[in-house]
C-alpha cells in the first residue's frame, strides 16, 4: 500500500547489463600452441588441469564431450575457425574460461549442425556456474572473434602472461 512515502527505486543503467568476465581468465588456464590430435585428447588434458585446481568435478570431461556430440560448438567467420565448448553447471565448481590455441587445428562440428566441420584453431572452453551469465559471456566472446584485430592478437601472442592480461582487458578487466 502506498501511503505517499514513496521509496526511491534504484537507477538501472545499461552498463549494468554487461557482465565483466575478466576474472574468469587465468594464466594457468591458457595453453598456447597445444599439440592435440583429437577433441577427446584436448578435453581430457584440459579437464585434468581443471580438476587438479578444483575448478571442475571428475564428471566434467565426459560431460563436456557428451554435450559437444549433441550440441556442437564450432564456429567460423572471415578471420578464424574456433570452438566454445561447455557443459552443465553441475559439473563446474568455479567459473573459468580455458583458452587453448592449437598448433594443428582440431575438427569440431559447426554449431547447430551435425555435418559441417570446422577446423578450430582456438578453443575457449567455458565453465559456467551461473547459467544466466552464459548468454552474456558467449555474446562477448562472439564479438571478440568477429574483430580482426582481436583474432590477429590472440594468434600472435607468444606468452601466457601477456595473453591473460590481454584477455582480461578485452573482457572487462
Amino acid at each position: 500500500m502506498n501511503n505517499g512515502n514513496s521509496v526511491p527505486q534504484p537507477q538501472f543503467f545499461v552498463e549494468d547489463i554487461h557482465h565483466h568476465f575478466a576474472e574468469m581468465f587465468q594464466e594457468a588456464f591458457i595453453v598456447l600452441d597445444a599439440d592435440y590430435k583429437t577433441q577427446a585428447e584436448f578435453f581430457c588434458a584440459s579437464s585434468v588441469i581443471l580438476e587438479q585446481r578444483q575448478y571442475v568435478k571428475s564428471s566434467f570431461c565426459k560431460a563436456v564431450m557428451e554435450r559437444e556430440a549433441l550440441y556442437p560448438t564450432g564456429l567460423a567467420n572471415e578471420y578464424i575457425q574456433f570452438a566454445i565448448p561447455h557443459t552443465d553447471a553441475f559439473h563446474v565448481e568455479k567459473p573459468f574460461v580455458f583458452v587453448t590455441r592449437l598448433k594443428n587445428n582440431i575438427p569440431f562440428m559447426h554449431m547447430g549442425t551435425t555435418d559441417i566441420p570446422v577446423q578450430a584453431k582456438v578453443i575457449f572452453m567455458l565453465g559456467i556456474k551461473n547459467p544466466e551469465k552464459q548468454v552474456g559471456l558467449l555474446s562477448d566472446i562472439m564479438k571478440c572473434f568477429n574483430d580482426g584485430d582481436f583474432v590477429r592478437t590472440i594468434l600472435t601472442i607468444r606468452d601466457t602472461h601477456v595473453m591473460v592480461d590481454y584477455l582480461k582487458k578485452q573482457f572487462g578487466g
